[in-house]
Formats: structure tokens, C-alpha cells, sequence
């Protein structure tokens, strides 16, 4: 469990006075008030009940080849639920924004009981899928629940979600959108100006919230007062420092590195300083007090918002911007596009040669990036989005990347002369929701199994049994899949109400039911059920993030993913569900040898 979850202190998290900066939240219009207060900690990834599933095999290479035999005959293969998939009666009437969501996506939740959901998520998700799903329902301007105790209280919470999950942009904007805040709003608009290194601004604003008729809760003048300290010694006020930080502590504040750097700022003391297990924004910025901050330092313990900073400020040293960025980009605090500019604005120099390595491995995406873009012929560019991907692959962001890479990828067209890189191209494609020009691909290369991945994901292709899958029954039957993707395969497959082909429905039934991966605690895959059943969506969306568990749909058990899958499609989200299918089937699907 990790440290975020010990506090109550849930309102630190935004703008760096988060997860340990106070004992109680503060970003609220009533001291009583916790956002993401959880009642018991929830456990960590959990084994298969015996009811869900069967006994557990040895790991598995990706695909394999047949032993020769067929094995036993067994009952045929069930859906990991049992039963028949139920079908929806009614598509759900979708709000007028561009969220893509329903209308009423907070239907029979109050505001307790979405605090209550979101004290068991993982953030920020770590699947690109689901990340943007929690992104569009955090700014979706669909009716608040019911239960706020004042206009402020949802809208605080949207804002310290979308701090945690490191999207400070979207802050911005939900922001914007309050042309009258009262003075929790305006306080957390003044954490943000000094987060992102508007200090003017954000000190301006705190002077007057500091006044004792500012209408703040108790806990939150605590907060306010730490910002006042940081603005007095940015000021070069050590006595007003001071006055600051012992406030703040008879607030109940226990921020110990900004106290620490304020107590020896009023002192003319240098502060022992012990960096915390996790590095806040406002922890930077307070380190900045005292002189040029070494970022390389707090880089291995800085919290999303903070990487995000650091990957945007032109101050930080080349190396460090990018590792920063990769950093952001694997948790979705970055988006494609911000990666990309990160890349080209690198002075870098040296040999792009993906057979030489570059000698910095921080450096060797940045120096593939700017090989491709000054490559002269399709087949030169390719070679070097196949380094960017296989890197990418290895070290765990290859969904973010090839979203990041995929414009230099667009105007490329399958050859002969660039046959050997098809998959390459085919998987850029895919992973960025080209599925036309995947297609264009895997026709052109003659690789029809990846042809049933392409309509597997792509929502436009609805109904009945894409002839596509064909090819990867076949694969199947000659024993070119492992247990764990034959299951996984079929599963969602029947989540999507796709017909399982026999074959692959066969063989699936030859081997047993994978017992790996997370599943959510009890209870949580029938509330899912049920909520999806009734059409609840916005309290559908955060139990298939908590069923999913922190790896997301790739390390979720096949019974949480394809209830999960399920779930989303029932609601309306089919194209929502199709990206979780595609994420669980992607890193092990079989590729030609060469590519």
C-alpha cells in the first residue's frame, strides 16, 4: 500500500500540499469533508477465489508449437462468467460535450458515495485506456451528484483528482471555466500559479486569502499560511517566514520539508533537510528557496505533477527533461504530442545508429525521434520508428509512445521495399486508432492474424464474426498461442459479444483458466455487474478502474478483464471497451520473425 494511501490528508495532493502535508483534507468548504477517505485499506492484488478459478499452470512462453497430440478431450470453453453475454436494450442518451459520455454519467451516486469509490483507485491509471476515460469524466460537464455541501465541494474534487493523475493543463481549463471562485476555488487556482512557477500571481492571490476574513476552513487556513511562508521568503521576509510557519503548524499542518525550510530560513539556519518518499511539486518549489535544485536528485521520488514540471521547464538540463518526460508520458501525466516537442527540442548530437546504441540510454528515443524526422527515404524512416518502438516495448511505455510517434508515421504507405518493417508501421498504426492504415498494412504484408486484432479494436466493426479471425483460429488450433492469450483472447472476444470461433474455442477449453493476474476484492465484480446493468455510468467507469487494478487491463485476471470489457460495452462505451481489448492483447500477440 502505498504512502498516498495512509492519509487522509487528501486536499495536500493538490498542487504539492498532498498525501502527508496535513492530517485532515483542506481543499473544502468544511473541515469534516474527505475527498478520497477510505474506511480500510484496500488489499493489494488478490489470488482467484476457488469459485472464479481453476488450477493454476506454469508460465508460458507468448505462442508455442503444438506437442504433436491434442491432449485430452474437456468440456468445451465457457466464458470466464458463465452464461450468455446479456445484451443492453437501449444505447444511453450521451451528453451534448465531447466527452463521449452519458448524459447522466453521475446517476445514483451522491457525493459520498463517490468519494467512497474514489478512495479505492490506483492513480493516475496506468493504462492509456482507461486514463483517458477518467480524463473526459473528470471534465465532463455533466450534472454534479447530489450531497455537496457547498457549489465548491465537487469542483475541488475533480481538481485534486486531476492533480494526482499529474494533468495540470486540465486543471487549468476546469478552472478557467469558474468565472465566479469562491475562496476554496481561489486558493487552489493560487497553489497551481506557484506550482507552475507563477509566483506573482499565486502570492498575490494568497495575500489576501490569509486575511482572517477570507472565509477559509480552519485546516485550509493552514495550507494558506505554508503558501504565505513561501511567499514571505521568496520576498526575502525571514521574520514574516516564520510567523508563516508557526501558524501553519497550530493549523495542524505537518508539511516537514517546506516547515523545515521556513523554520531555517526565519532562523538563518541551513535546514536539515530528509527528502520524503515522495517529492511534491510545492516540495520543489520550496527547495528552490534555497538555491539551484539538483533535479537528477529528487527525480526517482517525484510525484506526476512534478515530472510533468520538470519535463516543461526550459531550465532543466537535456538528460533530465527527457528522462522527466518518459517518466510522465508512462504514467499519462504527459500527453503524445507534449513528448514529441520534448524530443525535437533536444540539442543533441552524436550517431542515431540503432545497431551502434547511443552511449546514454536517456538520450537514445530522443536522438531515434530526430533520426527519423531527418530521414530521407521511407525505409530509412522506419528502421528508426522500429528502435523507438522495441525500446519503448522494453521499458514499459510502448502504448504512450507509439501515440507520440505516430505522425511521423502517417504518410508512409505499405512497399515492397519496406515489407520487412510492415509490422512496425501496422503497430503504430493500431496502437494510435489508425485502423484503416493498419489494415492497409497487414493486407500489403499478408499478415492476417494481426487483421483480427485490427477489427477485434476498431469499433466500426460490429456484429456477427469478423472473417479476420479465421487466421488466428488457425494459429490456435496448431498450438502458435499460449494458454494465457488463448484465454484472454476468448474472453474478450465474448465480451464483445463476438462470436468465438470453434477452434479457438476448442482449444481454449484444453487448457486451464490462467489463476494470474489482479482481481479486485470481494464484491467488487458483482457491484460492477449490477451498475452496469442499470445503466450507472459514472459509477461503472471507477469500479472497472478498480477491478482493473494498477497494471490495467494487461495485468488484470482474464475474469476481471472481461468483466470489465463487458461492463463498458453495456453502458455505451463499446469503443472504451475495444481499447481495453486491444491493451490486454497487444504485448502478446504473435509477430513474424524479423520484426
Amino acid at each position: 500500500m502505498r504512502a498516498a494511501r495512509h492519509t487522509v490528508a487528501m486536499s495536500g495532493a493538490l498542487l504539492g500540499l498532498a498525501l502527508g502535508y496535513a492530517p485532515c483534507p483542506a481543499a473544502l468548504a468544511e473541515d469534516s469533508w474527505s475527498p478520497f477517505k477510505s474506511n480500510a485499506e484496500r488489499p493489494g492484488d488478490r489470488r482467484p477465489r476457488p469459485s472464479e478459478a481453476t488450477t493454476p499452470v506454469p508460465p508460458e512462453p507468448v505462442y508455442e508449437r503444438a506437442p504433436g497430440s491434442a491432449g485430452p478431450p474437456s468440456a468445451p470453453w465457457a466464458s470466464p462468467r458463465g452464461g450468455a453475454v446479456e445484451r443492453s436494450e437501449l444505447a444511453p442518451i450521451m451528453a451534448p460535450d465531447a466527452s463521449g459520455l452519458p448524459l447522466e454519467l453521475w446517476r445514483s451516486l451522491d457525493l459520498k458515495s463517490l468519494e467512497e469509490l474514489l478512495a479505492g483507485l490506483e492513480l493516475p491509471p496506468r493504462s492509456p485506456a482507461l486514463h483517458q476515460l477518467w480524463r473526459r469524466m473528470l471534465l465532463s460537464s455533466a450534472t454534479p451528484p447530489a450531497g455537496a455541501s457547498n457549489p465548491e465541494h465537487f469542483l475541488a474534487l475533480r481538481l485534486e483528482a486531476l492533480y494526482r493523475s499529474g494533468l495540470l493543463a486540465d486543471m487549468e481549463k476546469l478552472l478557467s471555466e469558474n468565472a465566479t471562485p469562491g475562496p476554496v476555488v481561489q486558493t487552489l487556482r493560487a497553489r497551481l500559479d506557484i506550482g507552475l512557477g507563477r509566483r506573482d500571481a499565486g502570492c498575490q492571490a494568497v495575500a489576501t486569502l490569509a486575511a482572517p476574513s477570507s472565509g477559509l476552513p480552519g485546516r485550509l487556513k493552514g495550507e494558506t499560511q505554508l503558501l504565505a511562508g513561501y511567499c514571505a521568503a521568496a520576498a526575502n521576509d525571514a521574520q514574516a517566514a516564520g510567523l508563516a510557519a508557526d501558524l501553519a503548524r497550530e493549523e495542524g499542518i505537518e508539511a516537514e520539508l517546506p516547515l523545515a525550510v521556513l523554520t531555517g530560513f526565519a532562523t538563518s539556519t541551513k535546514p536539515k533537510l530528509a527528502l520524503p518518499a515522495r517529492v511534491l511539486l510545492l516540495d520543489y518549489r520550496f527547495l528552490e528557496l534555497l538555491g539551484p535544485v539538483n533535479a537528477s536528485q529528487i527525480f526517482d521520488k517525484a510525484e506526476p505533477a512534478l515530472l510533468s514540471v520538470l519535463a516543461a521547464e526550459p531550465k532543466t538540463e537535456a538528460r533530465l527533461q527527457i528522462a522527466a518526460a518518459e517518466a510522465a508520458l508512462r504514467l499519462n501525466a504527459l500527453t503524445p504530442e507534449a513528448m514529441a516537442a520534448v524530443y525535437r527540442r533536444q540539442p543533441l548530437a552524436g550517431s542515431a545508429e540503432p545497431s551502434a546504441h547511443s552511449a546514454d540510454p536517456l538520450l537514445r528515443r530522443a536522438l531515434y525521434f530526430q533520426a527519423v524526422e531527418a530521414a530521407r527515404t521511407p525505409v530509412q524512416r522506419l528502421r528508426f520508428l522500429r528502435a523507438i518502438i522495441d525500446d519503448a516495448r522494453k521499458s514499459g511505455a510502448l502504448l504512450q509512445t507509439a501515440r507520440a510517434i505516430a505522425p511521423l508515421a502517417a504518410d508512409l504507405q505499405p512497399s515492397p521495399d519496406v515489407a520487412a518493417f510492415a509490422e512496425t508501421g501496422l503497430e503504430i498504426a493500431l496502437l494510435s486508432g489508425q485502423f484503416e492504415q493498419a489494415r492497409r498494412w497487414a493486407e500489403n504484408a499478408r499478415l492476417p492474424h494481426w487483421l483480427a486484432l485490427i477489427d477485434v479494436a476498431d469499433p466500426d466493426r460490429r456484429g456477427g464474426r469478423p472473417p479476420a479471425l479465421a487466421a488466428i483460429e488457425e494459429l490456435a488450433v496448431r498450438g502458435r498461442l499460449g494458454a494465457e492469450t488463448l484465454h484472454r483472447l476468448a474472453t474478450v472476444l465474448d465480451a464483445l459479444d463476438i462470436d468465438v470461433p470453434i477452434g479457438l474455442w476448442d482449444t481454449a477449453s484444453r487448457t486451464p483458466q490462467p489463476a494470474t493476474g489482479h482481481l479486485p476484492e470481494t464484491g467488487v465484480l458483482a457491484e460492477l455487474a449490477q451498475s452496469a446493468k442499470r445503466g450507472d455510468a459514472g459509477r461503472t467507469i471507477l469500479l472497472v478502474m478498480r477491478t482493473l487494478g494498477p497494471a490495467g487491463p494487461e495485468g488484470a485476471n482474464v475474469l476481471a478483464l472481461g468483466d470489465a470489457v463487458r461492463a463498458l460495452k453495456r453502458i455505451g462505451l463499446e469503443a472504451d471497451a475495444r481499447r481495453l481489448a486491444l491493451e490486454a492483447l497487444i504485448a502478446a500477440w504473435p509477430r513474424t520473425a524479423g520484426n
